[in-house]
């Protein structure tokens, strides 16, 4: 089925709200730290600079790609921001699975972490 192009510009409103229009800072950080993310990004990056930049890098997304993105967009749980700057560290150190897995006890390091960014006042 072809999406209508207002199918398509509902989903980017969506995607937009989600993200970028988020009133939570790292909702849009976790969000361009997914790996897949920043995969379909830079490709509609890559595809908007090959038509000369016009429009933005959202109209030349696929109505898959653009699912897929709400997708990612919507599975970012709302958290208290210092766990969210924790995963994030975790992910650029260890990668994005060990950022993802619940441990059963608070790691040692995960505590440190949270001290360091909150600089005392945890």
């Amino acid at each position: 089925m072809l999406a209508t192009s207002s199918s398509l510009e509902g989903k980017k409103r969506r995607l937009m709200s989600l993200v970028d229009l988020s009133a939570e800072p790292w909702r849009k950080a976790a969000f361009y730290s997914n790996e897949e993310a920043i995969g379909i990004v830079s490709e509609l990056y890559r595809r908007w600079e090959a038509n000369g930049m016009r429009g933005t890098p959202l109209d030349y997304a696929s109505e898959e790609e653009l699912d897929r993105l709400i997708l990612i967009a919507e599975r970012i749980e709302p958290t208290d921001i210092s766990d969210q700057q924790v995963k994030m560290l975790v992910a650029a150190i260890y990668g994005e699975e060990a950022a993802t897995k619940q441990p059963k006890k608070r790691n040692k390091i995960v505590e440190i972490i949270k001290r360091i960014l909150l600089i005392g006042s945890y």
